[in-house]
């Protein structure tokens, strides 16, 4: 982006002959240090991907028929003009903004000035004048940007680099832009034959040129740091997160830069992109190759699940699933340094032809039993696990030896069949001191309420109750009968946002998926939405962040047969929201579950865990939960106002 009364000039140190030749700052030598380094973008990302075990690839560069700059020989340098070649080339836009230069380097819009009260300007000037130049930069056509801000200064007066913003910026359904300034373009290589010298260059930069943090006080830290910068906020652009290097917090990224692209030794301290990202550039367009594998609908969605199981010992048994495979897990200390991993990408890589370059996918279930845990695990170290999907969803637990330990299963007496439960609690549950919490769980099939017997009613509605918090849930009967998926005595339940459902007695079992918001770290959890298998959604998952959300599934061979969780006992709020399943092996049968699940006194909400003195005392709560409810409409009232 140029300013509309641009001198088409970009600052360059007396060391790189600024004063003499203007070999290095016109827009001409802009246009050809851009298109090498998105060469070396593009070079360093397949590269990567490929290490990774997800086939070499890497993004798609908008290309044209020009004069090849790829190499001194075939560049506009050639005395001769016979000896310059033409080709496709990555082609680089000039937009020019409605700005001046002095719009574009006040400083109040400068993003490194921290007194500045316009200092996300330069996102919009940006993006304003891609929008004025049109196509290709059209939102329908969902472009991804990689843009310099060619006016770009460094004011030795004010020691700020202005016109300059870092941005990156993902837009699934736009214009996506990952921004930076042009103020160490003067170090970037213009051809092949100058990247090994500028990233060996270390000739000082001297005082004209800002030095951004102190990485930029040699021609080598410039061209790095710049280079890595501008990657970074272009990965943004594809929704990723900061490129990796194990030192580069501690100012390793021109190390590390380097070692990307210049054979120096053996040490593999590079830059890279985080396995997470890395499979979610895989989803993208962008990135396909022939012969990749779609993901259906459900393994695209699919959560990656962690919990505890039992073998055939009943000793506890370490499970990992994830419907669209594995592709890696690890075991971290509390720095968070992996001390065991297993990466199913790269193990797969390793027996790959050298033709083959698509991603093989891992298991889609994994197992680890207690004695191999303890075998190479300290059992007084709390181990954390990270798990990743190769659909880029994940899954950690901070705690493997509590995990293994709180057993979240439960065991049907006079069977075999065990039950499995997971769910999604508040950051503040246990956090209010003695504070009492409802315990609950319920089944979605339960014996008939209305004359006893042995027949079953099962639950033809279910009511999600949310507002500004969740409230809870009520499900119905087909006889009639209620139960709270909360306290069992509460009668009153707000939320503005709550929706209900009815079911058929086939949709009972039928529900796959249940999404908790856990957007507070200081409150109950903030929202529930569930999914039929047919794809229909009720509930509110009060949050446009789907960051915030935790999904809980059933796998592909179990059926949700009930929900459990626990509730504060006086505001009746939910801090605690998870599932029940059973193998559709049984659900599915003739014989279904067995009668003994519908006595046990589990699956009741009785007392809540605390005792008989709390059972259905409704007159002594009844004025408790009538202001709770109100405080709650307030809430929501507030809330509404706040988004007005």
């Amino acid at each position: 982006m140029v300013a509309k009364d641009s001198p088409l000039l970009i600052d360059c140190p007396p060391s790189k002959r600024g004063a003499i030749t203007s070999a290095h700052c016109t827009l001409d030598a802009a246009v050809i240090k851009l298109r090498m380094t998105a060469y070396m973008w593009q070079a360093l990302t397949a590269e990567d991907l490929r290490e990774k075990g997800l086939g070499r690839r890497s993004f798609r560069l908008d290309e044209e028929w020009g004069l090849d700059t790829t190499t001194m020989n075939s560049s506009y340098l050639q005395s001769d003009p016979k000896d310059t070649r033409m080709g496709s080339v990555a082609k680089v836009h000039i937009v020019r903004s409605e700005k001046t230069v002095a719009q574009l380097r006040d400083a109040q819009v400068a993003q490194r000035d921290h007194s500045g009260r316009k200092r996300y300007e330069l996102q919009r000037y940006f993006e304003h004048a891609l929008a004025e130049h049109g196509h290709p930069f059209v939102s329908a056509f969902r472009p991804v940007v990689a843009g310099l801000i060619l006016d770009s200064h460094y004011s030795v007066e004010k020691g700020l680099i202005l016109a300059h913003a870092a941005f990156g910026h993902h837009n699934p359904d736009g214009l996506s832009v990952g921004m930076y300034g042009s103020h160490t373009t003067y170090a970037w290589p213009r051809f092949l034959e100058e990247v090994p010298a500028c990233l060996l260059d270390m000739t000082p930069t001297g005082d004209t040129v800002g030095n951004d943090n102190g990485l930029c006080t040699t021609m080598q830290g410039a061209c790095s740091s710049g280079q890595w910068a501008v990657l970074q906020e272009v990965g943004g652009a594809f929704g990723a997160g900061p490129l990796f290097s194990e030192d580069i917090m501690e100012g390793g990224a021109t190390r590390s830069w380097g070692q990307v692209f210049v054979s120096q030794n053996e040490i593999k301290q590079r830059v890279q992109w985080d396995l997470h990202d890395a499979l979610r550039f895989l989803r993208q367009d962008h990135f396909r190759l022939p012969g990749d594998r779609a993901l259906t609908r459900s393994q695209n969605e699919s959560s990656v699940l962690v919990r505890c199981m039992v073998d055939e010992n009943d000793e506890p048994l370490l499970e990992v699933t994830c419907r669209a495979g594995l592709a890696r897990i690890r075991f971290v200390d509390d720095q968070g340094k992996a001390v065991w991993e297993f990466d199913f990408c790269r193990k797969a890589t390793a027996e790959l032809e050298d033709t083959e370059i698509t991603a093989k996918f891992g298991p889609t279930v994994f197992h680890l039993t207690l004695q191999a845990l303890q075998e190479r695990l300290d059992r007084s170290i709390p181990w954390g696990l990270e798990a990743l999907g190769m659909n880029g969803m994940a899954d950690k637990v901070g705690n493997l030896w509590v995990l293994l330990a709180d057993r979240p299963f439960v065991k049907v007496p006079g069977t075999s069949l065990v039950l499995s439960k997971r769910s999604v609690k508040s950051p503040a549950l246990g956090n209010g001191g003695d504070r009492p919490y409802w315990r609950w769980a319920m089944l979605l099939v339960r014996k008939h309420q209305q004359g006893g017997g042995s027949r079953l009613t099962y639950a033809n509605r279910i009511d999600i109750r949310v507002g500004a918090t969740m409230d809870g849930a009520v499900v119905y009967y087909s006889d009639g009968s209620k139960c709270n998926c909360g306290v069992a005595h509460q009668t009153h339940y707000g939320g503005h946002q709550s929706q209900a459902k009815s079911l058929s007695e086939d949709e009972t079992l039928k529900i796959t998926k249940v999404s908790i918001n856990v957007q507070r770290g200081s409150a109950s959890l903030d929202g529930c939405q569930m999914t039929l298998s047919n794809g229909e959604t009720w509930g509110a998952i009060n949050s446009n962040d789907q960051q915030n959300s935790q999904h809980l599934e059933a796998g592909e061979d179990e059926r949700i047969i009930g929900f459990y969780g626990q509730s504060d006992t006086r505001s009746g709020y939910t801090y605690e929201f998870g599932i029940i399943t059973a193998p559709k092996t049984v659900t599915d049968s003739e014989e279904g579950l067995p009668r003994q699940i519908y006595d046990m006194p589990e699956f009741m909400n009785i007392d809540g865990g605390l005792g008989p003195e709390h059972q259905h005392h409704e007159s002594d709560h009844d004025e408790d939960w009538d202001q709770d409810e109100d405080e709650d409409e307030d809430e929501d009232e507030d809330e509404d106002e706040g988004m007005e």
